[in-house]
């Protein structure tokens, strides 16, 4: 038998495993996803009119961008804002000719675009020329001018999905594919003269597209550098979060409710691990449950326009799928390993199985994506306050 004194000495250390345990979920924001200073700006996305000319910049800031670096910067006029890259907020050899970080901006100009239309402007966006160039360095670079002025209140859908839409890297239910009408609809929202979407959906097609994925994401985790460079904006737990306000982290890794609490739990990943984890989740999750990926096509991925108005066209198509009640997540490894094989000086493999899914020659793919009805509601992403993103 157990006497009193064993007894006791037996309950005060499992007293102080269990008060550790719950400091390390309290740490670790075990529960407590999408709460907290980092992700105040989904809750006051909308401002007031007294907020000026930075009232839509509320919702620029909440748009999709690689890694969620948050990559920009905006100068308030008196009738324009201009958008900038910040090249600081880089994602290395991931992204070596920043061509990721300008679908960002695009996306967020998207975002800027709907809002000040929904509170009475016109918008003209005057995207800056050029070409993405090779390891360009870190000074920040204007990428557009966005020039406002009076007109109607024009509010739709898309506007009022831009505080829904978020990533989901969950499973989908592969049984519930997307009608081929929404699909038509989804594509007409953001095929221009300088941009083009095509849909895979049969099964051939869908197979070879997502053997491509997965055997890009198997050779960025392969390449140390690539792997290095990702893994430095992973963000672990609430301390980390509150520091940065950015990065991605397990409440948007898709996992289901009861795992990622385990995840957040448990020591952080190393970059081996974290990798073994994203390639399989990959490779066993996303890609198998896919019932429709897609392809946004330019003319020249590396021209900086061309780049922008790519990522107008993945917001709008993201917005269109949420308020549709549809999910989607960025695939796009094929297309940074191709921008990595050519600043390596490689041949570009992977870019030229790609453009076999266009429908029309001469088309380059820059972004790469899965769209479907998902498991499991997604959460957002942490993001910085406006104030932070705000130069003279």
């Amino acid at each position: 038998m157990i006497g009193r004194r064993g007894f006791l000495l037996g309950g005060g250390a499992l007293a102080l495993a269990l008060a550790g345990l719950g400091y390390r979920a309290w740490d670790r924001g075990v529960g407590a996803g999408g709460e907290g200073a980092a992700y105040e700006p989904w809750r006051n996305w909308g401002g007031g009119p007294q907020d000026g000319l930075l009232r839509p910049l509320r919702a620029a800031i909440l748009a999709a961008n690689p890694h969620d670096t948050q990559p920009w910067a905006f100068a308030v006029g008196e009738n324009s804002i201009e958008v900038f890259a910040d090249r600081s907020r880089n994602l290395g050899a991931f992204d070596p000719f920043r061509r990721e970080m300008h679908l960002g901006l695009g996306a967020a100009i998207e975002n800027l675009a709907l809002a000040a239309r929904a509170y009475g402007a016109k918008v003209a966006v005057e995207p800056t020329e050029g070409r993405l160039t090779l390891a360009p360095g870190d000074a920040p670079v204007r990428a557009a001018r966005v020039v406002l002025q009076a007109g109607p209140a024009e509010r739709d859908d898309l506007f009022s999905a831009i505080p829904g839409r978020h990533t989901n890297r969950g499973p989908y239910l592969p049984d519930r594919p997307v009608a081929p009408d929404e699909l038509s609809r989804l594509a007409g929202l953001t095929t221009s003269g300088d941009v083009r979407v095509a849909f895979a959906t049969q099964e051939a097609a869908r197979r070879d597209l997502g053997a491509l994925i997965v055997e890009a994401t198997r050779a960025i985790v392969d390449d140390p550098v690539m792997s290095a460079d990702s893994a430095r904006w992973f963000r672990g737990g609430r301390r980390d979060i509150a520091a940065h306000r950015d990065g991605v982290t397990l409440d948007a890794a898709g996992l289901s409710p009861a795992m990622t609490a385990l995840g957040k739990l448990l020591p952080d990943m190393g970059a081996k691990t974290s990798d073994a984890y994203w390639l399989g989740m990959t490779r066993d999750i996303q890609v198998p449950t896919a019932p429709a990926f897609g392809i946004v096509f330019v003319r020249d991925r590396l021209d900086m326009a061309g780049a922008i108005a790519a990522g107008r066209a993945w917001q709008r198509l993201h917005l269109a799928a949420t308020a549709a009640g549809l999910a989607a997540q960025p695939l796009n490894q094929p297309v940074e390993r191709a921008d990595r094989d050519e600043a390596l000086g490689r041949p570009d493999a992977f870019g030229r199985a790609l453009a076999e899914h266009s429908a029309e020659p001469g088309w380059q793919a820059t972004f790469v994506f899965r769209l479907g009805v998902a498991q499991w509601p997604a959460g957002p992403s942490p993001r910085r306050a406006l104030e932070e993103v705000l130069r003279a």
